[in-house]
């Protein structure tokens, strides 16, 4: 039988995800919590889902900064959710771009660094200095 609300240790045990995660996760505001009258947190049932999409999100290597943006989606009805699409595709394109940058840089540091390496290696196949 589904519940009709998780505290956060069950979203954690239904998630993987660490209960300091979720909790770090709803203060920025990337998953929405409901609270008791006592105070404790409490997720709807849709929150299972929502949480594994941010994880999804994080192994593409995303920032939580980058996908607050988007992740307010992840409850909407279909429609909406199609509308905002345009937003995460967009954030797609930025981190390919992103990416493409970083494999540049660290192509160029490769090149460098055989180089001097091959630099090395001659003077010491010379009995020069390194």
């Amino acid at each position: 039988m589904k519940a009709d609300h998780y505290s956060i240790g069950e979203l954690s045990r239904l998630t993987g995800v660490s209960v300091r995660a979720l909790r770090h996760y709803e203060q920025i505001g990337v998953l929405p919590a409901q609270r008791t009258a006592s105070g404790y947190r409490v997720f709807m049932p849709a929150a299972v889902e929502h949480v594994k999409r941010i994880q999804v999100l994080l192994k593409n290597g995303f920032t939580l900064a980058q996908i607050q943006p988007v992740v307010s989606v992840f409850g909407l009805e279909l429609e909406t959710r199609r509308s905002v699409c345009g937003d995460v595709i967009r954030l797609y394109h930025a981190k390919l771009e992103e990416l493409d940058e970083r494999i540049a840089s660290l192509v160029a540091l490769r090149e460098q660094a055989a180089a001097r390496l091959a630099f090395i290696e001659q003077q010491r196949r010379a009995g020069g200095p390194a």
